[in-house]
């Protein structure tokens, strides 16, 4: 076992394994699947991104869990274990694109052609060259929730999705005049 960090040392770690038990395999850290970095071809592991780019990696603990880590393709950064790949995600993202949390939230375009308008006003929104360095995009999403999806959004990064919050109800009662 490698006791390197970091998504590509975890990933090529894993790759190395070709002969190993399926047991073996479920429990090595590796990136998940279809996140950046991600490869099943044993022997062929990926390099490391030119900038720090977000990514998750996990590791079967029994038959029914996994726990999920938030992980950096540039550095050997690795996030504390969750349970939920979306969290470990949102750490990665906390460590490549710091300030992402505070940046709006968007509906989704409504229609193709107001698509134009829409994206030029998420644009303006964001900072400057925001996409152009993989940054996240932060979507509301109605249930069922979907998961954040990598390369999604501009610029291939990942779209956030958030679940819309419930409004407040207020606790003020109006009353008659008699």
């Amino acid at each position: 076992m490698s006791n390197d960090t970091g998504a590509i040392a975890r990933q090529r770690h894993y790759t190395s394994l070709r002969k190993a038990d399926r047991e073996v395999l479920r429990r090595t850290w590796s990136i998940g699947y279809g996140d950046p970095g991600f490869t099943t071809q044993f022997d062929t592991p990926p390099e490391p991104a030119a900038r720090h780019a977000a990514t998750s990696i996990h590791k079967a603990i029994t038959d029914t869990r996994r726990l999920h880590r938030g992980a950096c393709l540039a550095c050997p950064w690795e996030g504390p274990d969750r349970r939920r790949r979306d969290e470990a995600i949102e750490d990665a993202h906390d460590h490549t694109h710091p300030g992402w949390r505070d940046l709006p939230i968007f509906e989704r375009a409504r229609t193709a052609k107001g698509g134009k308008t829409w994206w030029a006003h998420v644009r303006a929104t964001y900072p400057e060259g925001w996409f152009d360095v993989g940054g996240p995009l932060r979507l509301y999403i109605e249930p069922p929730f979907e998961r954040h999806r990598a390369g999604a959004g501009p610029g291939g990064g990942f779209i956030l999705y958030e679940p819309r919050r419930e409004p407040q109800r207020s606790g003020s009662v109006q009353l008659a005049l008699g």
